[in-house]
């Protein structure tokens, strides 16, 4: 086993690393889809809030139930089927360099070239995407170790989760950095003693210099 140095980067994948579908959405004026996440989730006015992503931050829905609501209403606005792999490969395909964020390439480079083991965690990446599409997304060549909770059987903010990430990637739960943008994720993963930065879309280059800063990379 290649002896990485602490503590190991473990990102998100949706989020993170990908664009999310609200800030995607500007490329689709005038379609159903725009009508139905432009303005919403991290992305709505404070006057004006998404109450269904206000219940997912504070734990009363799951992710997969919001995106099982907005799948529902984008099929009654018009826009197609309503699985919930519908409406996202509607965003993100084809596959493209451009769905991935600048800085999160930057800081993967620079945590592997500074010896630290970087790892994605993700609760729905083959439940939304397909395997074709998956292989595409060239920065997953990049980390040391995918765990997807839709192959798993389980999701954050289950223990078991961070538990399996620890164990695949030899490293202690408290020798982690996490960037998520889910609270409950954030706050399953600071119950098990995991160092972690809160993601938010409309400042994406905070979280990342805050998590140079605790993993002693330079900013």
């Amino acid at each position: 086993r290649v002896l990485f140095r602490s503590p190991a980067l473990i990102l998100d994948f949706g989020g993170p690393v990908l664009l999310t579908p609200f800030e995607l959405i500007d490329e689709f004026p005038g379609t159903p889809a725009h009508a139905l996440l432009h303005g919403r989730g991290p992305m709505a006015p404070e006057d004006d809030p998404d109450q269904d992503w206000v219940a997912l931050q504070s734990g009363e829905l799951t992710e997969r139930t919001y995106w099982k609501h907005r799948a529902k209403d984008w099929r009654a606005l018009g826009g197609g089927g309503e699985q919930i792999r519908d409406m996202i490969a509607h965003l993100y395909e084809p596959a493209r360099p451009s769905l991935v964020r600048a800085g999160a390439l930057q800081l993967i480079h620079d945590a592997k070239v500074a010896g630290h083991a970087v790892a994605v965690l993700t609760n729905d990446l083959s439940a939304f995407h397909t395997q074709d599409w998956i292989d595409q997304m060239h920065v997953l060549d990049e980390v040391d170790e995918l765990v997807d909770g839709s192959i798993e059987g389980y999701l954050k903010p289950d223990p078991r989760l961070y538990e399996l990430m620890s164990q695949r990637l030899g490293v202690a739960l408290s020798d982690m950095v996490l960037i998520d943008d889910q609270m409950s994720n954030i706050r399953g993963a600071e119950a098990l003693g995991i160092t972690s930065v809160v993601f938010d879309p409309r400042d994406p280059e905070s979280a990342y210099a805050q998590a140079r800063q605790m993993m002693g990379l330079g900013v």
